[in-house]
């Protein structure tokens, strides 16, 4: 059994095709095309079309027609943490989504748009290098990777920002019991609990450990679960196919490689990792 908890300070590799795994990007960053971020209810798929300086953003139904859309000025897109997987940043309640800016820049913004007109909800300007985590469950909270600098996008630590009161909270979201632990890896895959609570984000890291970011998106705090891997395969090619998994009860994640075989289980209740369920 193997465990591990501690802060993690995940190492992007900013516009990097790892080698070996061609699917594998850093993430989360800002797409403009692809398949966009859907309604709660599948319905429509909001996404951003580069277009000159500025953005287009469409709500397309499952046949591709536009009901709606809206230009922005300036070029945004809808974060992804990974090349294949679904548009990230969609509220609980399905009435807003978040566009970011793309690219690395020392301004960042961030755009709420509703789902129901397209309008501007908010719009949030942060001095520094960020890009989309997560949403509280309540819609309160947003949570975002603020990498060191732009010529350092490399590094990066999690911080939280209040939507109600408009602003960054001081510090780092963090366990406090091992702050000095700092990874490196790529995004692979993610799981969110049922109530919207915990979002779980699978990372390969080449050459080390792989882990599991466990995020608390109502307490703000975060735990990394070291997963082990054998040190024979450092490219860790398997586990970018990789997929995470939760059960209903949300007590079990499962780490499945590409065919659907589970590598390896993670208890939520204490964070263990083991072969069986």
């Amino acid at each position: 059994m193997f465990r591990r908890l501690g802060l993690c300070l995940v190492i992007l590799g900013a516009l990097v095709v790892v080698p070996g795994a061609s699917a594998a990007f850093p993430g989360p960053y800002a797409v403009q095309g692809g398949q966009g971020v859907a309604s709660n209810d599948g319905s429509l798929r909001f996404i951003a079309f580069g277009s000159g300086a500025a953005t287009v953003v469409r709500a397309n139904k499952t046949d591709n027609s536009t009901v709606m859309f809206r230009t922005l000025k300036g070029t945004f897109g809808v974060p992804m943490l990974s090349p294949n997987g679904p548009g990230e940043g969609m509220f609980r309640d399905g009435s807003r989504f978040v566009l970011q800016t793309t690219g690395f820049h020392p301004l960042t913004q961030f755009l709420l748009l509703r789902t129901k007109d397209l309008s501007t909800a908010a719009s949030i300007k942060l001095n520094g290098v960020f890009a989309f985590d997560a949403l509280s469950p309540n819609g309160n909270m947003l949570y975002l990777i603020q990498h060191k600098t732009v010529q350092d996008v490399n590094h990066y630590i999690v911080r939280a920002y209040d939507l109600q009161a408009h602003k960054l909270l001081p510090g780092r979201v963090a366990d406090k019991t091992q702050q000095t632990w700092i990874m490196q890896g790529w995004a692979v895959s993610r799981a969110t609990s049922a109530s919207g609570r915990w979002v779980y984000t699978l990372y390969a890291n080449q050459g080390g450990t792989p882990f599991i970011h466990a995020l608390d998106t109502v307490h703000g705090v975060a735990h990394c679960i070291g997963i082990p891997w054998p040190a024979t395969d450092p490219d860790q090619n398997d586990l970018y196919q990789a997929t995470l998994t939760l059960n209903p009860a949300g007590t079990k994640l499962a780490v499945r490689l590409q065919g659907g075989s589970v590598y390896r289980f993670i208890d939520t209740t204490d964070w263990s990792v083991s072969t069986t369920a």
